[in-house]
């Protein structure tokens, strides 16, 4: 891997940001594979700035909202401005913290999605005896999903820039691979050439397995999907039939729940339960089916 070398008289804040970075290295595993450009430590830098920033404009800010919205003693001025400054301000590291989190994520799941698909492509290429540079460089010519053709630019980036050797490149791509899958299978390229250069074999392997996983998870899919539609029609169908004859024979009974009339129950129930209930069956929908093209 190719090391950058640090200035030797380094500025305080550049090392006071480095000391704080390297308490936190599992972030930074994070920050690294949710393909940010951003260095972490001006990325760590942003988000103390932002804290603190955030953190002054609540304090004025709620010194003005208290001086003329409420009348407090000093004690209670200054703890009810602190208090109302700090917890404005904790949002910020927390939302700085779950961006990195959620692209991370996304991206896993953008890149594993067709990477079935990029693996017995890459197959192919090498049972034409092409190097694994010359691969890459196809991958990104005909890569759709953009983690994968970020990943694949880097690689031969740190090559023809940077001078980096193919192992080393696609150590420093395994490493910022959001996806462990994707980081096993450039792992065991670089093993691969590091012994017998059988790329041929490696990725017609890794295509079976990749295969024999997608099978098994459309079919865990296929199973939800099926308990789904039966909670669907229970929910969705039936369940508003049955609470429309309840309404409604309790309406002629006289009874009344909650104060509430029988019409305005069977308003709430098909103009405001339903459409939510149906919202929120497409939402748990959209997260079981995979996304592929």
């Amino acid at each position: 891997m190719r090391k950058i070398e640090k200035p030797l008289f380094a500025p305080r804040g550049h090392k006071l940001l480095e000391r704080i970075a390297s308490h936190i290295p599992s972030f930074k595993e994070v920050y690294m594979k949710s393909g940010m450009l951003r260095l972490f430590e001006s990325y760590v830098a942003l988000m103390l700035l932002s804290t603190v920033l955030t953190f002054m404009s609540a304090l004025v800010v709620g010194a003005l909202l208290h001086q003329f919205l409420f009348r407090l003693t000093l004690s209670q001025y200054l703890g009810a401005t602190a208090v109302l400054a700090a917890v404005i301000s904790l949002f910020v590291p927390i939302a700085f913290i779950i961006y990195p989190l959620n692209r991370r994520s996304q991206r896993k799941k953008e890149l594993e999605a067709n990477l079935i698909y990029t693996t017995g492509y890459m197959t192919v290429l090498s049972a034409g005896g092409i190097s694994i540079e010359k691969i890459f460089e196809r991958v990104i010519q005909v890569e759709r999903r953009r983690p994968i053709r970020d990943i694949a630019r880097m690689i031969i980036t740190d090559i023809r820039m940077f001078g980096v050797d193919v192992t080393s490149a696609l150590g420093n791509a395994a490493l910022r691979s959001p996806s462990e899958t994707f980081s096993k299978l450039l792992m065991g390229i670089t093993n691969t050439l590091k012994t017998s250069g059988d790329l041929k074999s490696l990725l017609s392997f890794e295509t079976q397995r990749l295969l024999h996983s997608k099978r098994e998870e459309l079919k865990k899919t296929l199973n939800t999907l099926m308990a789904f539609g039966e909670v669907y029609i229970t929910a969705i169908v039936i369940a508003p039939i049955v609470f429309v004859v309840m309404i409604t024979i309790l309406s002629v009974m006289g009874n009344v729940a909650f104060g509430i009339s029988p019409t305005m129950q069977l308003n709430l129930l098909v103009f405001f339960g339903i459409p939510m209930l149906s919202l929120l069956f497409i939402l748990m929908l959209n997260n079981i089916l995979p996304e592929e093209e």
